[in-house]
């Protein structure tokens, strides 16, 4: 006999086709109601979403509601957390995933605990790392529905596992979290065929069965129908009313009959996956990006930097700003699927962000450079916030008097410098003719590029001296064959296409970069082929080029315009009826081996994606991309691309694929990359790496598409119109293209980040008060700064540094490092601190693990395949 096990739920989405505000209405209310079930035995249990979010707007306006809410925690009735949102897990940086359950753990305790259960229900495929990121907490459970194919096995409970051996128990929900609907709403027939349904994949007599759904009600009949749906199918089935804690622990009695399986989930046989809305608003995905990135390597290392020297760490403003970011990472949030209106407010909580974000580290920049002993007017601090020695080239503005100036060390010594340009600009109070300025009161704002080592996690001087002497700076030049290099490639461009020279290899690539415009009907889910499509190839064909060459910064810029259909109608009958005004810059560094791309776009035409085409000379069926903490292999053609619809598939198994921070295709000869600031889809055809800088799209969803047959996603009952969603606006796009003999996930991830991370700098002056929007505010001096103290420096390291955290009780540094590599170990791995320190190791949690002792070298031991280790050091 079959035992049925009833959890009584509620999927809460914070905000979807509707917004945040009218989503937390309803919550304010039935948080009331499944308070007054639980204490009035109208149910045993409730499981609340697995997240903290919604509780914590809850107790913002009903604070008194926190003693009865942690008594029904504690009395184990209602069940909460473990995470603070319902996250997505293919396009946020796996940092966001583990402060998203660090804070939602860390609420949880003063509410009486948080579920020991990997909750994901509804987010749109299952990232390989979870397992292991659900060890990393003390989690064994794993709970979710969408994204597993019925070919990787047919039981719905089973053993996940990563390749480092991490493993939780899982149960794969059928049919949806919403699947018991229909025991209280169904007729006995539809009762007994769902009860039927939900039974036979079950390995074993434990099954479960969700009773809930989107912002549902509580189910106050509950018990009298588990009652009667018994009396009438008694004899095959058992039904009890149930918590996940229980269902695991009878599971666990019976391993010996589970499968195991191990990977990541994304098929679209039993539920849609929605392959490509990793495209989806890539001008909200962007911003994501900026944020994560700045306050993983930026922000929390620099408030540690800042705590040594003496200024406070504040934890509650980190956590404020993380929680407006998490907010944003919901799954329907971060996709993009979602009404202007909501998306309207998710720009509203990236713009807070934003500024918070920007504004700390503005303020402890300034803080600490006008802090420090002896420091002069034109002083120029530069701050690494990374644990490696950088020695990238800067690229700063600094504001002098004069028109020319120089850069020196702290030693005295000249330091070699490129002018890339200089502004003249009114210091004085304006007024509406020129003519009245004062020639006394204006000064120049220079943009500067130079080498200067910088230690890891310190910063160091260069002083800006004025000359009367001339600065020699790059001119910008035309020329119908515009040629730029570096130490590491020579780009050319003639004739509407680029070559590149990739000076290790010897090798020189013709027409490797173009771009690619096609119709898309689809909708905020997916991508779909227009009904009447036609692919346009737009090459660069233009003669407005200019390019900048000198000893650490050398560009290349093209503008034009591509002529493309307006809309849907016009590809119809192929008329190019509007054009899309762009300046695509490459960029090359000194001894960078990076290829820096920035396209801008004025996008006029509805309905259409574009992509960037890389043509690449690899010969390889699998592509590879950066996961939450590792690196995953894909085929380049699904298996089934040709009897989808064949076999019932709910989508086409399109071979899009989502990156978190780059995609990469290589073989026995040559490796290409390719690194973005906020771009997260791509596609391998051949030999070429397709990456979507964008789509429009002006639907919430759409039904019978071209990809994704049947009802549409969102809402099946209306047209929800999403004329933001069609990004008719200027656009901006940041990728990066490394070539290389072999692929090195290790390297790629720090070239990343040097990418990415901007060093910080302030410079000592009173010219301009408008560099940053709080400069003006006259600030304080710390009384006298403390040495700051040496920590660790990576540079040698076979490891990806992942996070530099301060502990939450503010005693410890942790650092988080992992082997990117899919199958190979590394071996004897150790750190040097700059210091004796006690060390340890902790979870992603920053909970003890096992005592390393007080060492200066650090013995990091064997890194499995995609291991993470976490090393905390007392400060």
């Amino acid at each position: 006999m079959k035992k049925i096990h009833i959890v009584a739920h509620t999927h809460w989405d914070r905000e979807w086709y509707f917004s945040d505000n009218e989503a937390f209405i309803q919550f304010s209310y039935h948080m009331d109601e499944v308070i007054y079930a639980l204490e009035n035995n109208e149910l045993d249990y409730y499981y609340l979403d697995g997240q903290l979010s919604i509780i914590d707007d809850y107790l913002k306006v009903y604070p008194e509601k926190e003693t009865k809410i942690k008594e029904l925690v504690e009395a184990n009735q209602l069940f909460i957390g473990p995470w603070y949102t319902q996250m997505d897990e293919f396009v946020v940086a796996g940092e966001s995933v583990v402060k998203n359950l660090q804070i939602g753990i860390d609420m949880s305790k003063r509410l009486g605990g948080h579920t020991l259960l990997g909750y994901l229900p509804d987010s749109f495929g299952q990232g390989k790392d979870m397992p292991k990121i659900y060890n990393g907490f003390g989690i064994t459970d794993a709970v979710f529905w969408r994204g597993m194919p019925n070919e990787v096995t047919k039981s719905r409970e089973f053993y996940w596992t990563a390749e480092d051996g991490s493993k939780v128990l899982t149960i794969n929900i059928r049919n949806g979290y919403y699947a018991g609907v229909a025991l209280v709403e169904g007729e006995l027939y539809q009762k007994k065929a769902m009860l039927d349904l939900v039974s036979e994949d079950s390995a074993t007599e434990v099954v479960t069965l969700p009773v809930g759904g989107d912002q549902r009600a509580v189910d106050r009949d509950l018990k009298a129908i588990i009652q009667e749906v018994n009396e009438q199918f008694g004899t095959e089935y058992k039904i009890e009313e149930s918590n996940y804690p229980h269902i695991f622990n009878l599971l666990r009695e019976k391993t010996t009959e589970l499968p195991t399986v191990q990977g990541e989930f994304m098929s679209g046989s039993v539920s849609k996956i929605h392959r490509s809305i990793y495209s989806s608003r890539y001008d909200l995905k962007k911003l994501n990006d900026t944020i994560e990135n700045r306050m993983i390597f930026q922000l929390e290392p620099l408030m540690l930097m800042a705590d040594d020297l003496g200024i406070p760490f504040k934890r509650e403003l980190l956590d404020y700003i993380w929680k407006l970011l998490l907010k944003n990472h919901a799954h329907d949030s971060i996709g993009g699927c979602n009404t202007d209106k909501t998306n309207e407010m998710i720009l509203a909580r990236y713009k807070e962000a934003d500024q918070l974000s920007y504004s700390t580290i503005d303020y402890l920049v300034r803080k600490i450079s006008e802090s420090i002993e002896g420091i002069k007017k034109n002083d120029l601090i530069l701050f690494n916030t990374l644990p490696y020695t950088r020695t990238d080239p800067y690229v700063v503005e600094v504001s002098t008097k004069h028109a020319d100036i120089k850069l020196f060390d702290e030693n005295g010594n000249e330091l070699d410098s490129q002018i890339l340009s200089t502004e003249k600009v009114y210091a004085g109070e304006v007024r509406r003719s020129e003519s009245d300025y004062d020639e006394a009161k204006y000064y120049y704002i220079h943009k500067v590029s130079f080498t200067k080592e910088t230690k890891s996690l310190s910063y160091t001087i260069v002083t800006v001296k004025e000359q009367t002497g001339s600065n020699e700076s790059a001119i910008p030049s035309n020329a119908e064959n515009a040629i730029i290099e570096n130490e590491a490639y020579k780009i050319s461009f003639s004739k509407g296409q680029f070559s590149i020279l990739a000076k290790n290899q010897g090798k020189k690539y013709e027409n490797c970069l173009y771009m690619e415009e096609s119709g898309d009907e689809g909708d905020t889910y997916d991508y779909s082929p227009a009904y009447h499509d036609k692919i346009h190839q737009l090459l660069f064909d233009t003669t407005d080029v200019t390019f900048q060459t000198g000893p650490f910064l050398s560009t290349m810029t093209l503008h034009g315009e591509w002529s493309v259909p307006k809309d849907l109608e016009a590809r119809k009958i192929g008329e190019l009826n509007t054009k899309i005004d762009y300046t695509f810059t490459l960029s090359l560094s000194k001894d960078s081996k990076r290829i820096d791309m920035k396209v801008k776009l004025n996008n006029q035409a509805m309905d259409h994606r574009m992509r960037l085409v890389v043509k690449t000379p690899v010969e390889s069926h699998v592509s590879y991309a950066d996961t939450l903490f590792g690196t995953v292999e894909r085929n380049n053609q699904d298996p089934h691309i040709h009897d989808w619809k064949t076999l019932g598939w709910k989508e086409e198994p399109t071979e899009i694929y989502p990156m978190i921070h780059y995609s990469n295709i290589h073989d026995e000869t040559t490796s290409w990359s390719i690194m973005s600031k906020g771009i997260k889809e791509y596609q391998v055809i051949d030999s070429s790496m397709y990456i979507t800088l964008f789509r429009g799209v002006g639907f919430l969803g759409r039904p019978e598409l071209l990809r994704r047959p049947g009802d549409a996603s969102g809402n099946q009952y209306r047209y929800i119109p999403t004329p933001d969603s069609q990004l008719l606006r200027d656009l901006e796009m940041e990728l990066s293209l490394i070539i290389t003999d072999d692929f090195d996930p290790v390297m790629i991830q720090k070239e990343y980040q040097t990418y990415s991370v901007l060093s910080p700098y302030y410079q000592v002056q009173t010219l301009n008060r408008f560099t940053n929007p709080i400069q003006y505010f006259q600030s304080n001096k710390v009384d006298q700064l403390h040495p700051l103290k040496k920590f660790v420096d990576l540079n040698n390291s076979n490891l990806v540094f992942s996070a530099l955290e301060l502990s939450r009780d503010g005693h410890r540094v942790n650092i988080r490092l992992y082997n990117p590599s899919l199958v190979e170990e590394v071996a004897n791995e150790k750190i040097t601190l700059a210091t004796e320190s006690n060390v340890c190791l902790v979870d992603l949690n920053g909970d003890f693990l096992e005592s390393l002792g007080k060492l200066k070298e650090v013995s990091l031991g064997t890194f499995k395949p995609g291991e993470i280790k976490t090393i905390s050091i007392e400060r």
